[in-house]
């Protein structure tokens, strides 16, 4: 019979239902009015699909990606993030399944019913309640559940939609894609080279060894040239390895703590287009005479606006063994008689002036505005060099004269676009200042020249602002910043390309160190037998398969794939053959996996019993 409840009775009153007045009967009735929790046309059946809990299915989870832990010394349990999290409901013993249905017998007839929640049963004791179905994990509002492939599985690098519009056609935007662009990748190779640079000992035998805890002194620029008063260089810190550019101050001697304190503003000073100063070193005698040192950043292969964009002769290594000219691949060439597009000229104004803007309002100033100071490095990113300098070598304060080195600054702005947009280093003198002016106005817009004119113009009623120029920059700042934007999205697509090339290149190094080894603990064949034979017949199936020809198959996605599985120990199978063709191993990468770590663990642990 199959009452209007939804429930299904064996033996039951025909007509009456439940006996009038039993706990049965209260019972069904609070589900008529509440409605069933089963809906109106599901019976309850003895035969039903076993219950597995959600505590159970978790547990499946976590062993299914167990099998794709990476395990590089920490743990191969694998925990959902806290986002991911299924509701834990409390689960009954299997007996509860049962206990939880009350008996009451009527006229010969034993009912079950279930007692509603909250109400006590025997004993006293409240029963708790434990659905009959799990419930399905309940999602945050505004969250999209989908399902993936794990943190451990391998993707390989595809390429990026939202660059795609900025990338080259043809053949150059369709290379290889598992690797990084041979643009960036030479001129990140030039940076390198730039950093390991020796200084030759015979073109340069003045060059002390070490100063203080720096070494590997390199120069910057011609330094045999007499009576300079200031030089260049690059070196290496014994502290920390990292390379710095230090300018020397020939023959200069400073009292330190009182004549050195303004350095300490210029320490704390970080931005992006300021070369940050890290030291000063005073009185170093290492030169053959009395020298004041200042540490900053060193940012290979940048050049100075004179040598970017007047005299490419200058600023540049050049290898003694072979004569290549270690420079940046996104130079540009330099200027013969006119200037440089207004786009790259309003790059630069944005980028001057934030740097400006930035020391001005920590109550510095530059002094330091000059083509031969102001550096370009990489993509046209402009760097203002050598702060801090004049602050210290003069020892007059600089406290009561700030306003007028910061109209200085401006002033000196203005001198460098002149020369930027003319296309001449001394455009800004007074007796071609006007001739400078009139080619400006031809070639650039007109709040290009009024920026100029309100640099170069000498108010000393009304002390101008780095922020006066602002409104005439106006909507370009916006396309500065789309500009960076999609230089950033760029390299980020290039850092993809890259991003498990680490791990790949770690199992490398675990099985060539086990391959073909002459011998381990006096065995001659131990790299021929057990697991260390299997990684052998799987180095083959990686990297020595044939055509049908018998022609070499050079397939790099193979390579990769199958060392990713490997890696990540999945349960796929390959068959594996000997060379001679009498041995045919099928075996799981998970097994394979686990043959790598063993051997590997071998060699560790031998290594470490000779070391004691």
């Amino acid at each position: 019979m199959q009452p209007a409840d939804g429930f299904a009775y064996d033996g039951g009153p025909l007509n009456g239902g439940a006996p009038a007045g039993s706990r049965l009967s209260q019972y069904l009735g609070v589900n008529r009015q509440a409605g069933s929790s089963f809906g109106s046309s599901v019976g309850l059946h003895i035969n039903a699909p076993p219950f597995i809990p959600k505590q159970h299915k978790q547990q499946i989870v976590q062993q299914s990606f167990s099998q794709l832990s990476i395990n590089e010394g920490g743990n191969s349990n694998f925990t959902p993030p806290p986002a991911f999290q299924p509701r834990q409901q409390p689960q009954a013993p299997p007996s509860q399944n049962f206990e939880r249905y009350q008996p009451e017998n009527r006229g010969g007839t034993m009912y079950f019913w279930q007692p509603p929640m909250g109400e006590a049963g025997e004993g006293g004791h409240e029963q708790e309640h434990y659905e009959e179905e799990p419930e399905l994990q309940q999602i945050p509002e505004g969250h999209v559940i989908v399902n993936t492939s794990g943190m451990f599985a391998y993707h390989s690098p595809l390429p990026v939609p939202h660059v795609g519009k900025f990338r080259p056609k043809g053949a150059l935007g369709n290379g290889q894609t598992q690797f990084i662009s041979a643009e960036l990748k030479m001129e990140l190779l030039n940076r390198q080279l730039a950093m390991d640079a020796k200084a030759d000992v015979l073109a340069h035998p003045g060059i002390p060894q070490q100063v203080e805890h720096l070494t590997n002194l390199v120069p910057l620029e011609n330094v045999s040239v007499t009576n300079l008063s200031q030089t260049t260089y690059k070196a290496s810190s014994i502290r920390d390895g990292v390379t710095y550019c230090i300018r020397r101050i020939h023959g200069c001697r400073v009292q330190p703590g009182k004549q050195t304190a303004p350095a300490e503003s210029w320490k704390k000073l970080v931005h992006g287009n300021v070369v940050q100063l890290r030291e000063i070193i005073p009185n170093t005698r290492d030169f053959d005479d009395i020298s004041l040192i200042f540490v900053y950043d060193y940012y290979p292969l940048a050049e100075t606006l004179k040598a970017k964009h007047f005299d490419s002769r200058t600023g540049t290594f050049l290898d003694s063994m072979t004569g290549i000219k270690l420079t940046s691949t996104m130079s540009s060439t330099p200027l013969v008689g006119t200037g440089i597009p207004e786009s790259t000229l309003w790059s630069y104004v944005i980028q001057i002036s934030a740097a400006l803007r930035a020391i001005h309002a920590n109550g510095l100033a530059a002094r330091s505005i000059d083509l031969n100071k102001i550096l370009i490095y990489s993509n046209n990113k402009i760097l203002l060099s050598f702060c801090g300098i004049a602050d210290v070598i003069n020892s007059e304060p600089i406290h009561s004269s700030i306003h007028q080195y910061q109209q200085d600054d401006l002033q000196a702005f203005g001198c460098v676009l002149v020369a930027l947009a003319t296309g001449k280093p001394h455009g800004s003198r007074r007796d071609l200042l006007m001739a400078s002016m009139n080619i400006i106005s031809q070639n650039y817009s007109l709040d290009m020249k009024n920026l100029i004119s309100c640099l170069l113009t000498n108010s000393t009623n009304n002390r101008k602002s780095i922020n006066d120029i602002m409104p005439m920059i106006g909507a370009r700042f916006y396309s500065y910043m789309e500009n960076m934007q999609q230089r950033n999205d760029c390299l980020e697509a290039e850092l993809c390309r890259e991003l498990e090339n680490g791990r790949l290149f770690r199992l490398l190094c675990k099985l060539n160190t086990v391959l073909e080894r002459a011998e381990h603990n006096g065995d001659e064949n131990w790299s021929e037998t057990g697991d260390r034979f299997m990684l052998k017949l799987f180095r083959d199936y990686v990297f020595h398969q044939v055509t049908d020809q018998g022609k070499p198959w050079l397939d790099m996605a193979h390579i990769i794939q199958c060392l990713n599985k490997l890696d990540a120990g999945t349960s796929e199978k390959i068959e594996m053959v000997s060379r001679d063709g009498n041995i045919q191993v099928i075996l799981e990468y998970s097994q394979l996996k686990r043959c790598v770590e063993k051997a590997f663990r071998d060699l560790q642990t031998s290594n470490v019993i000779a070391r004691h």
